[in-house]
Protein backbone atom coordinates (compact mmCIF):
# COMPACT_ATOMS: atom_id res chain seq x y z
CA UNK A 1 0.00 0.00 0.00
CA UNK A 2 1.37 3.75 -0.88
CA UNK A 3 1.73 6.02 1.56
CA UNK A 4 -0.22 9.29 0.74
CA UNK A 5 2.92 11.25 1.20
CA UNK A 6 4.81 9.07 -1.34
CA UNK A 7 1.51 9.37 -3.66
CA UNK A 8 1.11 12.87 -3.31
CA UNK A 9 5.14 13.74 -4.24
CA UNK A 10 5.11 11.28 -7.15
CA UNK A 11 1.87 13.51 -8.37
CA UNK A 12 3.87 16.43 -7.63
CA UNK A 13 6.82 14.91 -9.43
CA UNK A 14 4.49 13.90 -12.51
CA UNK A 15 3.09 17.55 -12.65
CA UNK A 16 6.14 19.20 -11.95
CA UNK A 17 7.66 16.97 -15.22
CA UNK A 18 4.32 17.86 -17.22
CA UNK A 19 4.92 21.92 -16.54
CA UNK A 20 8.48 21.61 -17.68
CA UNK A 21 7.71 20.13 -20.87
CA UNK A 22 5.23 22.72 -22.02
CA UNK A 23 7.70 25.11 -20.95
CA UNK A 24 10.87 23.81 -22.71
CA UNK A 25 8.82 23.37 -25.43
CA UNK A 26 7.21 26.76 -25.24
CA UNK A 27 10.99 28.38 -25.08
CA UNK A 28 12.15 26.32 -28.33
CA UNK A 29 9.42 28.16 -29.89
CA UNK A 30 9.99 31.34 -29.27
CA UNK A 31 14.03 30.81 -30.01
CA UNK A 32 12.48 29.21 -33.36
CA UNK A 33 10.53 32.22 -34.14
CA UNK A 34 12.95 34.39 -35.68
CA UNK A 35 14.38 34.74 -38.83
CA UNK A 36 17.03 31.71 -39.46
CA UNK A 37 19.87 33.08 -41.54
CA UNK A 38 21.66 31.26 -43.95
CA UNK A 39 25.30 30.88 -43.25
CA UNK A 40 27.83 32.52 -45.47
CA UNK A 41 31.29 30.39 -45.98
CA UNK A 42 33.62 31.32 -43.78
CA UNK A 43 36.96 32.99 -44.98
CA UNK A 44 38.74 29.76 -43.63
CA UNK A 45 36.38 28.09 -45.19
CA UNK A 46 37.00 29.99 -48.38
CA UNK A 47 40.68 29.30 -47.99
CA UNK A 48 40.54 25.98 -47.57
CA UNK A 49 38.14 25.67 -50.85
CA UNK A 50 40.86 27.47 -52.63
CA UNK A 51 44.11 26.02 -51.31
CA UNK A 52 45.06 29.10 -50.27
CA UNK A 53 46.38 30.32 -46.56
CA UNK A 54 43.69 32.51 -44.06
CA UNK A 55 46.15 35.01 -44.37
CA UNK A 56 45.73 34.65 -48.49
CA UNK A 57 41.82 35.67 -48.12
CA UNK A 58 42.51 38.76 -45.82
CA UNK A 59 44.64 40.54 -48.33
CA UNK A 60 41.89 40.53 -50.37
CA UNK A 61 38.80 40.55 -48.00
CA UNK A 62 39.57 42.32 -44.53
CA UNK A 63 36.96 40.85 -42.72
CA UNK A 64 34.08 38.07 -42.72
CA UNK A 65 31.63 41.51 -43.37
CA UNK A 66 33.73 42.48 -46.39
CA UNK A 67 33.43 38.97 -47.66
CA UNK A 68 30.05 39.19 -47.19
CA UNK A 69 29.36 42.44 -48.93
CA UNK A 70 31.34 41.40 -51.86
CA UNK A 71 29.37 38.06 -52.23
CA UNK A 72 26.02 39.35 -52.09
CA UNK A 73 27.20 42.48 -54.58
CA UNK A 74 28.26 40.19 -57.24
CA UNK A 75 25.51 37.52 -56.45
CA UNK A 76 23.01 39.86 -56.96
CA UNK A 77 24.61 41.10 -60.54
CA UNK A 78 24.37 37.54 -61.39
CA UNK A 79 20.69 37.10 -60.37
CA UNK A 80 20.13 40.86 -62.28
CA UNK A 81 21.55 39.55 -65.38
CA UNK A 82 20.14 35.89 -65.13
CA UNK A 83 16.59 37.68 -64.94
CA UNK A 84 16.88 40.05 -67.67
CA UNK A 85 18.78 37.79 -70.39
CA UNK A 86 15.72 36.76 -71.77
CA UNK A 87 13.95 40.01 -71.81
CA UNK A 88 13.07 40.96 -75.52
CA UNK A 89 11.83 44.64 -76.28
CA UNK A 90 10.50 43.90 -79.42
CA UNK A 91 7.81 41.90 -77.76
CA UNK A 92 4.82 43.47 -75.91
CA UNK A 93 4.46 43.99 -72.40
CA UNK A 94 2.61 41.10 -71.96
CA UNK A 95 5.35 38.70 -72.45
CA UNK A 96 8.09 40.35 -71.62
CA UNK A 97 6.41 40.05 -67.95
CA UNK A 98 6.28 36.54 -68.40
CA UNK A 99 9.68 36.11 -69.59
CA UNK A 100 10.94 37.89 -66.25
CA UNK A 101 8.92 35.91 -64.18
CA UNK A 102 9.71 32.49 -65.79
CA UNK A 103 13.93 33.78 -65.67
CA UNK A 104 13.06 34.89 -61.80
CA UNK A 105 11.85 31.43 -60.75
CA UNK A 106 14.17 29.21 -62.92
CA UNK A 107 17.07 31.03 -61.18
CA UNK A 108 15.95 30.61 -57.73
CA UNK A 109 15.34 26.69 -57.94
CA UNK A 110 19.00 26.59 -60.26
CA UNK A 111 20.17 28.31 -57.53
CA UNK A 112 18.84 27.21 -54.07
CA UNK A 113 21.42 28.04 -51.42
CA UNK A 114 21.84 31.16 -53.37
CA UNK A 115 18.35 32.49 -53.86
CA UNK A 116 17.77 31.80 -49.86
CA UNK A 117 21.20 33.98 -49.34
CA UNK A 118 19.77 36.99 -51.08
CA UNK A 119 15.88 36.58 -50.57
CA UNK A 120 15.60 35.34 -47.30
CA UNK A 121 18.88 36.16 -45.23
CA UNK A 122 20.63 39.10 -46.56
CA UNK A 123 18.85 41.46 -44.42
CA UNK A 124 20.03 39.31 -41.00
CA UNK A 125 24.00 39.28 -41.93
CA UNK A 126 24.63 42.92 -40.89
CA UNK A 127 23.67 46.62 -42.01
CA UNK A 128 26.74 46.57 -44.49
CA UNK A 129 25.87 42.93 -45.73
CA UNK A 130 23.01 42.56 -48.14
CA UNK A 131 21.60 45.24 -49.92
CA UNK A 132 17.90 44.21 -49.58
CA UNK A 133 15.82 44.62 -52.71
CA UNK A 134 14.99 42.39 -55.53
CA UNK A 135 16.93 43.96 -57.91
CA UNK A 136 16.52 47.83 -58.55
CA UNK A 137 16.78 47.16 -62.52
CA UNK A 138 14.43 44.38 -62.67
CA UNK A 139 12.13 46.69 -60.30
CA UNK A 140 12.16 49.47 -62.16
CA UNK A 141 11.60 47.55 -65.93
CA UNK A 142 8.60 45.84 -64.43
CA UNK A 143 6.80 48.76 -62.85
CA UNK A 144 7.39 50.24 -66.77
CA UNK A 145 6.22 46.85 -68.24
CA UNK A 146 2.92 47.40 -65.77
CA UNK A 147 2.40 50.76 -66.36
CA UNK A 148 2.98 50.06 -70.41
CA UNK A 149 0.78 47.59 -70.65
CA UNK A 150 -2.09 48.89 -68.76
CA UNK A 151 -1.87 52.47 -71.08
CA UNK A 152 -1.58 50.04 -74.17
CA UNK A 153 -5.50 48.70 -73.18
CA UNK A 154 -6.47 52.38 -72.50
CA UNK A 155 -6.54 51.15 -68.82
CA UNK A 156 -5.69 54.27 -65.89
CA UNK A 157 -3.01 53.18 -63.23
CA UNK A 158 -0.43 55.38 -61.79
CA UNK A 159 3.06 54.91 -61.14
CA UNK A 160 2.44 54.17 -57.50
CA UNK A 161 -0.38 51.74 -58.28
CA UNK A 162 2.33 49.69 -60.97
CA UNK A 163 4.91 49.80 -58.02
CA UNK A 164 2.13 48.04 -55.94
CA UNK A 165 1.55 45.69 -58.42
CA UNK A 166 5.33 44.86 -58.42
CA UNK A 167 5.72 43.95 -54.95
CA UNK A 168 2.64 42.12 -54.87
CA UNK A 169 3.72 39.90 -58.05
CA UNK A 170 7.33 39.68 -56.36
CA UNK A 171 5.52 38.23 -53.37
CA UNK A 172 4.01 35.80 -55.69
CA UNK A 173 6.81 34.31 -57.32
CA UNK A 174 9.28 34.33 -54.04
CA UNK A 175 6.18 32.50 -52.80
CA UNK A 176 6.91 30.10 -55.77
CA UNK A 177 10.87 29.41 -55.73
CA UNK A 178 10.75 29.37 -51.71
CA UNK A 179 7.97 26.22 -50.92
CA UNK A 180 9.89 24.27 -54.01
CA UNK A 181 13.10 24.94 -52.53
CA UNK A 182 11.84 24.16 -49.01
CA UNK A 183 9.55 21.85 -49.68
CA UNK A 184 11.75 18.94 -52.03
CA UNK A 185 9.93 16.29 -51.32
CA UNK A 186 6.11 17.35 -52.03
CA UNK A 187 4.20 16.58 -55.09
CA UNK A 188 3.57 19.68 -56.62
CA UNK A 189 0.29 19.43 -59.05
CA UNK A 190 1.57 22.61 -61.18
CA UNK A 191 4.68 23.48 -62.60
CA UNK A 192 6.61 26.71 -61.31
CA UNK A 193 7.36 28.65 -64.17
CA UNK A 194 3.69 27.88 -65.54
CA UNK A 195 2.71 29.99 -62.38
CA UNK A 196 4.98 32.31 -62.44
CA UNK A 197 3.08 33.55 -65.80
CA UNK A 198 -0.29 32.99 -64.52
CA UNK A 199 0.91 35.33 -61.51
CA UNK A 200 2.09 37.92 -63.99
CA UNK A 201 -1.69 37.38 -65.72
CA UNK A 202 -2.91 38.39 -61.84
CA UNK A 203 -1.21 41.04 -61.15
CA UNK A 204 -0.61 43.00 -64.75
CA UNK A 205 -4.53 43.79 -64.02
Amino acid sequence: MTHAPEASAAKRTRREGDQLRGELLQAAAALAAGPRPVAIPSLRAVARACDVSAAAVYRHFASQGALTKALLTAQYEVFESAVLHDDDPGEDAGNRLRRLARAYVRWGLANPGMYQLLFESADQLGDDAGLGDMSHAVTELVENLLYAWHASREMTITRAEAACHTERLWFGLHGIASLHIHKPGQHWQTEPEEEAERLVDIFRG
